[in-house]
């Protein structure tokens, strides 16, 4: 009965003191580090910094503060009484196992050599850059039909399509386009899946049933991250989903 009562009494002398811990994450090159993982050991209690890296967590002195954020080392700081007074400045150290070796490959206009000098997922278009042949298309596509080019555009030249009228009237274009869009989004998901482990995500603080739902709803609001996949800029698309994550957290 007497441990109970006492473990009662600190929680609520700990909730009843604890002060407001204010703070900064950055990198070593003094870089912002949103969406980072503030977390207090003993009361559980979880934060994420904002787009300026800023964060605000409850803490008594005494108490430590974890800062997990992926592609950083785990850093910690046992608050002390100098420290709820002042502003935090939290760097992390870039992990050195998310650095992957740069290597530059020569070309030596073999193609079958050079092909297997190259990255799978870069063989093909870096080649063709190289010998100056245009990428292809990356889906067949019938083109839905447009109202203002296909039917006001073409009306001055007496050259309107009718299969374009009967797709805009009977709606196959609208449900063309609609298609097209759920298939690249599909496409798009599968990419990012498949080069993001769910460490990655679970750092963030999202489960791995709700991985698909995050990348999706990221998709949906960011446009500038299906421009990023298309790039095949895997490194962009990280860092929209940094901004997109408070976001989905918060709904």
């Amino acid at each position: 009965m007497f441990r109970i009562f006492l473990l009662l009494f600190t929680l609520i002398f700990s909730n009843f003191f604890s002060q407001k811990i204010t703070g900064l994450v950055r990198d070593e090159d003094g870089n912002a580090l949103p969406a980072t993982l503030v977390f207090n050991m003993e009361t559980e209690q979880k934060i994420y910094t904002s787009l300026a890296g800023e964060f605000s967590i409850d803490a008594i002195a005494g108490q430590e503060l974890r800062f997990v954020r992926a592609g950083f080392e785990r850093s910690s700081k046992i608050i002390s009484a100098a420290d709820l007074d002042s502003k935090l400045i939290i760097t992390l150290a870039r992990d050195a196992a998310e650095i992957e070796e740069v290597k530059i490959v020569r070309l030596t206009g073999d193609i079958q050599q050079d092909s297997k000098n190259l990255a799978k997922e870069d063989r093909i278009s870096q080649l063709q850059q190289e010998i100056g042949v245009p990428l292809p298309p990356e889906k067949p596509r019938e083109k839905p039909a447009d109202f203002k080019k296909d039917v006001v555009g073409n009306l001055l030249n007496l050259a309107v399509s009718p299969q374009a009228v009967y797709d805009l009237i009977s709606g196959d274009a609208r449900r063309m386009k609609t298609e097209y869009r759920y298939e690249d989004m599909q496409d798009n998901i599968a990419w990012i899946l498949a080069r993001v482990g769910d460490d990655y995500f679970t750092e963030l603080g999202i489960s791995p049933e709700k991985t698909k739902a995050f990348v999706q709803y990221s998709l949906g609001i960011e446009p500038e991250i299906s421009r990023a996949v298309k790039a095949r800029n895997l490194a962009k698309v990280l860092l929209y989903f940094e901004q997109t994550l408070p976001k989905f957290l918060n709904r």
